[in-house]
């Protein structure tokens, strides 16, 4: 009986009876196209991310994956080449979104949700799609070809991030966590040092935000009635304390570290731009330590940011959103312009322009005020960026569009954040305080000020002094149930922060250290330390001695 060519035109061969599911291919290349997307993020971060910090976004990335080539290879009911470059399509395009469609929703005018540009990019998947079926005789080359590139895409990224492992990778060792401890030993009392059970310990850092003084000089801003509030619920507030670093990352690792960094500095293998050393030591810590030592349980409330948004050594971690990494990286696929396409729920938020604050900051807040006293005394640290941008706040607290925070300015901006973080300190205090709890010891402090307008080719050890100011002059305030502040100094800086609280609350006997400022040239050389002191407020106060006027 004579064929009649018609009835198979136009059909797959994976419909002719007969043909094998599988053909013998191995579908590599939308799996290293995957994974090559996520080499790419890590090659624009390697000096803040690791290959252990990629592995949630590149374990992701390869379900994907796997799941869209299952669901190609299930329609057409064929694990052939075909099936897997069409998932290539599919895997680049949503996986590579930003790289290329990027320029296309720029013509569209599309904005950071890029919500315009996802009906052309969708069509022209779609179209890639039936090409592919059009020129699925020449499945093998493509096949051949697709692998080729993916390998390329994947490669280049792995080899940038192997060898800046070889050449950076051994810098983390200068800081080793136990060798820390020893070193505090000799003021540690014996045993737990307290009888009774220590009062819980609250930390929080409200990020760059500026002192009294220059906030009155610099945005007009009347900022006493915070100040009033705090010393009116028994606070000691050091009105002339500066930051001893000009940036979070140093300033919080000083801070718990309880010593300057004069060993990265001095370190070798710690140079240029690695901020890896110093989130080791954010990540796992003296006071943290120490306290856990005491029988504390440690509580986190991070932010996106790399150096806070998980702490090896807490017993509970809650940055409420997607690490710092993860929210780049994904910002970079068809979520961001699917996430805007739905409906807000706080998992389609979190890709936001805001970077999640508006999912993040009210909700910790709140969790925070229910902690409560446990069983075992508790050690909460919180990292607000606030006043820190994006300027998403209202002085109220509300969340802004992008539009409404950029009409209003960057300054009016960090005005009003600042008035919302003082709403949060006055609720959380509050709470705190309330009578039917033990008071805890509360420490609210800034790790650094505000960015100047200033001219960044300089140096900052080269800037002018009242820059240094504005850049370190900081809110620092702490209260101490016992009501005893003798350790505490108007100048005080936050390196002495957990000396003076160990002192007197757990009898060690650690010295205090003279208040210095440093400022490193520019964020190229991170441990380049320059004493800026004298230039900010004169001579150094010499631990243990009476800090003078206030500096006007």
């Amino acid at each position: 009986m004579e064929v009649v060519q018609g009835d198979t035109q136009g059909k797959e061969p994976s419909a002719r009876r007969g043909q094998p599911v599988w053909d013998g291919s191995w579908p590599l290349h939308p799996f290293l196209f995957a994974a090559a997307s996520v080499m790419a993020m890590m090659a624009r971060n390697l000096d803040h991310t690791t290959f252990a910090g990629i592995f949630p976004a590149l374990g992701g990335a390869l379900l994907f994956a796997l799941a869209v080539y299952l669901a190609v290879a299930l329609i057409r009911r064929r694990f052939d080449r075909l099936s897997a470059i069409i998932a290539s399509i599919w895997v680049a395009g949503c996986l590579f979104y930003l790289s290329l469609f990027g320029r296309l929703n720029q013509l569209l005018d599309g904005g950071y949700p890029m919500v315009r540009s996802l009906p052309v990019a969708l069509l022209i998947l779609i179209l890639a799609t039936v090409l592919a079926f059009r020129l699925r005789r020449a499945a093998i080359a493509m096949h051949s070809v697709l692998t080729g590139i993916a390998a390329v895409l994947l490669v280049t990224p792995a080899w940038q991030a192997a060898t800046y492992e070889w050449s950076h990778g051994a810098a983390t060792a200068a800081y080793d966590a136990d060798k820390a401890m020893e070193e505090i030993a000799p003021y540690l009392p014996a045993g737990d040092g307290a009888a009774d059970r220590p009062p819980d310990i609250y930390h929080f850092v409200f990020d760059r935000y500026a002192s009294e003084e220059i906030l009155r000089r610099h945005y007009g801003v009347d900022n006493s009635d915070i100040v009033r509030f705090l010393q009116d619920h028994g606070f000691y507030v050091a009105h002339a304390s500066n930051s001893n670093y000009l940036k979070t990352g140093h300033s919080l690792a000083s801070t718990f570290y309880m010593d300057y960094l004069d060993p990265l500095e001095e370190d070798e293998r710690v140079k240029g731009s690695n901020w890896r050393p110093i989130y080791k030591m954010l990540s796992d810590h003296r006071v943290g330590r120490f306290l856990k030592s005491r029988g504390y349980e440690m509580v986190q409330f991070g932010s996106w940011w790399a150096g806070t948004y998980r702490s090896a050594i807490a017993d509970e971690n809650r940055p409420h959103g997607f690490s710092e990494f993860e929210m780049l990286y994904l910002r970079r696929t068809i979520l961001r312009p699917l996430f805007h396409a739905l409906p807000d729920t706080p998992l389609t938020m979190r890709l936001d322009w805001d970077n999640a604050q508006c999912q993040r900051v009210a909700a910790q807040v709140e969790e925070i005020k229910a902690i409560g006293e446990r069983d075992r005394p508790v050690y909460v640290f919180a990292h607000f960026l606030l006043p820190h941008g994006p300027f998403n706040f209202a002085a109220d607290g509300r969340c802004l569009s992008q539009q409404e925070s950029a009409k209003r300015g960057e300054d009016q901006g960090y005005v009003d954040q600042i008035a919302y973080a003082n709403r949060i300190m006055k609720e959380i205090v509050a709470t705190l305080q309330s009578p039917d709890r033990t008071p805890p010891i509360i420490i609210i402090q800034a790790d650094e000020g505000p960015f100047p307008k200033r001219d960044y080719s300089v140096p900052w050890q080269d800037a002018p002094a009242e820059e240094l100011r504005i850049k370190t002059g900081i809110l620092n305030a702490f209260y101490f149930p016992n009501g005893d502040y003798s350790a505490l100094r108007q100048d005080l800086t936050p390196i002495n922060s957990y000396r003076a609280v160990f002192n007197t609350y757990f009898g060690t006997d650690f010295p205090f250290l003279p208040d210095r400022i440093f400022a490193f040239p520019n964020d190229a050389t991170l441990y380049e330390f320059n004493d800026v002191t004298e230039k900010v407020r004169g001579p150094a106060t010499v631990a243990g001695e009476a800090a003078g006027p206030e500096h006007p």
